[in-house]
């Protein structure tokens, strides 16, 4: 399993540092890591192979061997979220509670790579076909990513929130190469012979 580190983490590092708001982010990292701890203990257990963490700025991802059933999937991506809303409900800490309450409702964010995202396609492909799956999905991440652009610029107006826009933007950037990704996968998957 290959670790990697992403270069923007260290500018957010420094950027808390000079916020001297170091140990909230180092405190909430931590709190990240066991979330997607979960994901990989998980992935463990039903025989998934882990080939991949990569420390981002605003989290981590671990990715996982391709082509798992949607089950499978649909297990690991729950683990997070279950996990920090675990720690939500034992943790006596209301900074540790709110941490990890902040996770769990972030990573449901319906958008792919969010566990929200790949929970929703996962739950309706489950139910429909493939294709009608995929048109339903494609639909939910759309209105959830304009909502998310419409309350980020209304945090900039309003509260003078940066960091909301900032995250968005980010966000932005990450989900168009999961599309990207999947375009090159469905590629791949039709000119691929039996």
């Amino acid at each position: 399993m290959v670790i990697k580190i992403h270069l923007y983490l260290f500018l957010v590092f420094a950027y808390m540092y000079a916020l001297q708001n170091l140990e909230t982010f180092i405190i909430s990292y931590f709190f990240i890591m066991l979330h997607e701890l979960a994901h990989i203990v998980i992935a463990r257990v039903i025989s998934i192979k882990v080939y991949e963490i990569e420390l981002l700025p605003i989290g981590i991802n671990a990715k996982y061997e391709k082509n798992i059933s949607i089950q499978k999937e649909l297990l690991i991506s729950l683990a997070g979220p279950i996990a920090s809303l675990l720690f939500y409900k034992v943790l006596s800490n209301s900074f540790f509670k709110s941490i990890n309450f902040f996770i769990a409702i972030i990573n449901l964010i319906p958008l792919k790579p969010f566990d929200g995202g790949r929970i929703i396609n996962a739950i309706i492909t489950l139910i429909c076909n493939e294709q009608i799956a995929k048109k339903i999905s494609t639909f939910i991440q759309k209105t959830a990513l304009n909502l998310l652009v419409i309350i980020s610029i209304f945090s900039v107006f309003k509260f003078k929130n940066y960091y909301l826009a900032i995250a968005c933007i980010y966000i932005i950037c990450i989900v168009k190469e999961e599309l990207k990704n999947e375009r090159f996968n469905d590629i791949i998957k039709y000119l691929q012979i039996d």
